[in-house]
């Protein structure tokens, strides 16, 4: 049976060798490198997670825009969706589409006055969006994605992408 002598210091006290010290330093940051990186890792996946969600959103408001719009005032006078589509893709940019989606207080309609987006999700997306054909807010810019409102092809209703930069 071999027996080890732990080593000593000066004052003949138990002591770590310079390699297990070197050893246990290593370990240390091979554990704090991986428990970085999971938790960077998970708020870039929040973040991800936040800007399929506000695509939902802005997707759903869009197309409550188009259904609301199909019926003219209070009367039963409808719509045709082709006009609405040419309506639609006049504006030209996905800023000009979100204004469509955003509330106004001083419409006489109820729904544009009331807005499709509730206020502060729209305030939201006005204040990180500074360009006409790219819509941010603060989790799509973190992701570098952006959300676009494409032309309203024939045959579908509008909708939104969700881009990688």
């Amino acid at each position: 049976m071999i027996m080890t002598i732990p080593s000593t210091n000066k004052a003949g006290l138990p002591a770590f060798t310079f390699v297990e010290a070197i050893f246990t330093i290593a370990v240390i940051g091979i554990m704090s490198a991986l428990a970085l990186s999971s938790i960077s890792n998970g708020a870039r996946d929040a973040n991800r997670i936040v800007a399929r969600q506000q695509q939902a959103a802005l997707n759903e408001a869009v197309t409550a825009w188009a259904m609301s719009q199909t019926r003219v005032g209070n009367t039963a006078q409808m719509r045709s969706l082709s006009s609405l589509r040419t309506e639609y893709n006049n504006l030209g940019t996905s800023s000009a589409r979100l204004n469509l989606l955003v509330p106004n207080p001083s419409s006489s309609d109820v729904n544009v006055r009331n807005g499709y987006l509730d206020q502060s999700t729209a305030d939201h997306f006005l204040e990180f969006t500074t360009g006409t054909d790219r819509i941010y807010s603060k989790a799509l810019k973190s992701t570098k994605q952006y959300l676009t409102l494409p032309a309203w092809e024939n045959g579908s209703f509008p909708t939104v992408q969700l881009n990688n930069e």
